[in-house]
């Protein structure tokens, strides 16, 4: 396989209406030295067919085609086959800016960075969300152009000090959500990071929950070069409750055993604690209330509390679903 300075990996499972979108979105980008993996995961439209058709125009697209195994093990097998200094992942059904390779190479070379993250463009997906046409969307958002030197930028290594998963969180240097997408990774930062392929739902959050335990050497950028497009096909849309209960809180319950065996320092499983963990507590218990078998939520909440997750309760509103969830267990 051809090296190349990033490898992109790009998961594809029946997205035939946006796949072509998102290919063209990578061979427009103004750096050229990349390779994109494109994994096959048994789609069953014409997916599979467009990835070849890509492939056959230009060397650097690398496809594979598997039986479906779900976008964790996809995923696997593309930093498996990743021979780049760095990764990128990107979903088959978004876009990423024309320069987001340019921008993130060029910091991360400069900074010596470890990871350099970015952000999505909320703006493009509030409007997509509310009905706009996707492609006059794009049209609007995706043709500024940007200078390297005038970009707003956080060099850390203390990266937990800017994570959250809380939706209501402020800040300019605030990286919102646990989305594997929207940073480009230093291969080596990787190593032995996988995702986990029995979670469906909130893979991520132990997969960023590994990478921030290596409080690796990060630069912040607050430009949006990533395009989120809503999708209603996605696996987190079409779940039912208690698919949905189940996997974050199997996700949750990985993240928290990752944690006490690296035994981080005080300080960062503080920060963990109340801006990840608790978030995604609170998210289980209330998709919980939804789920008609009462006694599987009772066992799957029993298990949180007897790993110690709930030990240690970082607000008022934490403490007070702490107490919910018990009596929730006890039937009272």
């Amino acid at each position: 396989m051809k090296t190349a300075k990033v490898s992109i990996i790009i998961p594809i499972y029946n997205v035939e209406k946006y796949l072509r979108r998102c290919l063209n979105s990578v061979v427009a980008q103004t750096f050229q030295d990349w390779q994109a993996i494109l994994i096959d995961d048994g789609a069953t439209d014409k997916s599979g067919k467009i990835a070849d058709e890509y492939a056959g125009r230009d060397e650097r697209f690398v496809v594979i085609h598997k039986k479906n195994a779900g976008v964790s093990a996809a995923r696997n097998d593309g930093l498996k086959l990743a021979c780049g200094k760095y990764v990128l992942f990107v979903d088959s059904d978004d876009m990423i800016h024309p320069q987001l390779l340019e921008i993130t190479c060029g910091f991360a070379e400069k900074n010596d960075a470890d990871i350099v993250s970015f952000r999505y463009d909320k703006a493009l997906y509030n409007s997509v969300a509310r009905g706009m046409d996707v492609d006059i969307c794009l049209k609007m958002f995706n043709c500024k152009n940007y200078d390297l030197n005038k970009l707003c930028y956080k060099k850390t290594d203390n990266l937990i000090r800017f994570a959250t998963e809380k939706n209501h969180s402020f800040g300019a240097f605030k990286i919102r959500h646990c989305y594997p997408v929207v940073h480009l990774y230093k291969r080596r930062l990787l190593k032995n990071i996988k995702f986990d392929t029995n979670i469906k739902i909130a893979e991520d959050f132990p997969f960023w929950t590994s990478v921030l335990l290596k409080n690796p050497h990060a630069i912040i950028l607050t430009v949006p070069l990533y395009f989120y497009i809503p999708n209603n096909l996605s696996a987190l849309k079409t779940a039912n409750a208690l698919k949905e209960f189940s996997n974050i809180l199997m996700a949750t319950m990985a993240a928290f055993n990752s944690v006490m065996r690296a035994n981080p320092d005080k300080k960062w499983m503080k920060i963990w604690n109340r801006e990840f963990l608790w978030p995604f507590i609170i998210t289980s218990m209330r998709l919980g209330y939804e789920v008609d078998d009462v006694d599987f939520v009772k066992k799957q909440l029993s298990e949180m509390v007897m790993i110690g997750a709930l030990d240690n309760p970082p607000t008022l509103q934490a403490r007070k679903y702490k107490r919910r969830i018990q009596r929730f267990i006890s039937g009272n």
